[in-house]
Formats: structure tokens, C-alpha cells, sequence
């Protein structure tokens, strides 16, 4: 491995270090049970899961294991890259930092607020300002990665089709945190998210009709990308499909009790990918065997 590769991993040397360094200083200090999770109610943060603060350690340490391995695995595998792809490849590992950092981050500031360290997160001006410098580091690094991609790389959509695709990740990305400020302000926002998310699904559906093949965005599976007629096909189907459940889910988040919104949107995921991937295996093994 290179020197300068090495030297890029010395940062996640050390994430990976700092929560298990503050715990074998702070061990003794700590209680049995520490907040694992936080909700809104009433307009204050309140606790509503614990774990121990080494199964707390254990757990998100593990999670921030996978995301790295995932995330470095395929750079790995594809070995070196140049041009335009080294620039993707550039910031694409800025984008691993940022997540495994937030991952490894959270349980030290537990960690150091279990021991008094720090102020907890059940302070509503503490939790609003880590809602608040999330909602900018994340738009910041989407704006950058959409603006360098609109500038290096060729899309697989029109300008105006991009710029659209852009603004809806931006929204969606922002939703989750905005709707836990505007909860600790007392305003009921638990619809937000799914209804965003929802609508951001309808919108892409309906742009998919114009999708060029490409490597990068939503239907990439091995039968799309072997097949120009598979991929348009099953890009008109995934597009309707998209289309249709996006819209149905906006509206039932709308009427739904609050209780079934965390079954909506996973089941309108998973639907439309299992739905468009199913479809593109059996498109291309039907024309492929005539």
C-alpha cells in the first residue's frame, strides 16, 4: 500500500480509537445503563431506550466497522483510478469520513456526558444545535458532490432533470433533522419525513422515463446494464411503478395514524426496488432466451 494511502487511514485509526479510549478512562465513572436513543415529548428530549455503555460502545462501533468495509471494499476492488474518476474517488472518501465520524462521535459524546464531561443531550439547546450543525455539514457535502460531479462528469439525465433530482436530495436530506427541531419546539412534525420522502419518490419516478444508461443512478442492476432494451424498458415500468407508489404513500402518510408511518415508507422502498429489480431479470431472461 502506498504511503499516502496510509496516511488517509490515520484518521479513522483514530475515530475508531477515541470512544474506547474515553471509555477505559471514564469507566469507573459511568453508570450501569446509559441513554442509547432519544425521542420528542412534549417539546423536550426524552430518553426512551438504554444499554449499557459498553454495549453502546460495542454496537455503534461494529455499525461504523460495516459502513467502512462497504464503503472502501469497492475503491479496493476496482484498483486505482485516474482522471476524472480520481476526483469522484476524492471525495467519495470525504464522504466516509463524514459518516463514520458522526457514527463513532455520538457514542463519545454519550460516553462523556454519561460521566459529566459534557452537557447531555436531554438539554433541548444542546440536542437543536447538533440538529442544526448536522443539517449544514450534510447539505454542505451534497452540494459539493453534486456540483463536482455537474462539473467532471457527463449525467445520465438533462441539465434541467439533474438540478431537480439535486434540490429533492437536499429537501429530503434536511426533512429529518428539521422535523426533530420543529418537534422540540412543540410543533407536531411527525408526517414530515415520510410525506417528503414520499413525494422525492413520485418526483424521480417520473424522471426515470429520461434516464440515459450510466453506472451511477437508481436501476443498476446486471441485466439493465447488459441490455440497452432491458434497461429502457425497465426504466418505463420502475418509472410508473415509482410514480404511482410515491404518490399513493404521500397520500395514505397523510390520513394514516402516526403509528403506521414507520411501516409505509420502508414497505414503498423495499416494494418499488424488489417490483424493479424482479422486473429487469425477468425482461432481460426473456429476451436473451428468444
Amino acid at each position: 500500500m502506498k504511503v499516502n494511502n496510509i496516511k488517509k487511514e490515520i484518521p479513522f485509526v483514530l475515530l475508531f480509537s477515541m470512544p474506547w479510549i474515553i471509555y477505559s478512562i471514564l469507566k469507573e465513572q459511568l453508570p450501569d445503563q446509559v441513554a442509547s436513543h432519544y425521542t420528542i415529548e412534549n417539546g423536550k428530549w426524552v430518553a426512551n431506550s438504554y444499554s449499557s455503555p459498553l454495549g453502546l460502545l460495542i454496537g455503534m462501533s461494529i455499525a461504523a466497522v460495516v459502513v467502512y468495509l462497504s464503503m472502501s471494499l469497492p475503491a479496493i476492488l476496482k484498483g486505482t483510478y485516474t482522471g476524472k474518476s480520481a476526483g469522484m474517488k476524492h471525495w467519495l472518501y470525504y464522504f466516509k469520513l463524514t459518516i463514520v465520524s458522526f457514527m463513532l462521535l455520538l457514542p463519545t459524546y454519550t460516553l462523556l456526558a454519561a460521566g459529566r464531561k459534557l452537557p447531555d443531550l436531554s438539554d433541548a439547546h444542546i440536542a437543536n444545535a447538533t440538529m442544526i450543525l448536522l443539517l449544514i455539514i450534510l447539505n454542505a457535502f451534497l452540494y459539493i458532490l453534486f456540483s463536482r460531479v455537474n462539473r467532471n462528469t457527463p449525467k445520465p439525465v438533462s441539465e434541467k432533470y439533474y438540478k431537480i433530482i439535486w434540490i429533492g436530495t437536499h429537501i429530503v436530506t434536511s426533512a429529518g433533522p428539521l422535523m426533530v427541531i420543529l418537534s422540540s419546539q412543540g410543533i407536531q412534525a411527525e408526517r414530515l419525513v415520510p410525506e417528503v420522502v414520499m413525494l422525492f419518490i413520485a418526483i424521480c419516478g417520473n424522471l426515470l422515463y429520461n434516464v440515459r444508461p450510466n453506472r451511477y443512478l437508481v436501476i443498476r442492476t446486471p441485466w439493465t446494464l447488459r441490455n440497452e432494451e432491458v434497461w429502457r424498458r425497465t426504466y418505463h415500468v420502475g418509472g410508473t411503478w415509482c410514480f404511482v407508489a410515491g404518490l399513493t404513500g404521500f397520500i395514505i402518510c397523510i390520513f394514516a395514524p402516526v403509528d403506521l408511518l414507520t411501516v409505509v415508507l420502508p414497505t414503498v422502498a423495499i416494494g418499488t426496488g424488489v417490483v424493479c429489480i424482479g422486473y429487469s431479470y425477468w425482461l432481460y431472461r426473456k429476451i436473451v432466451t428468444h
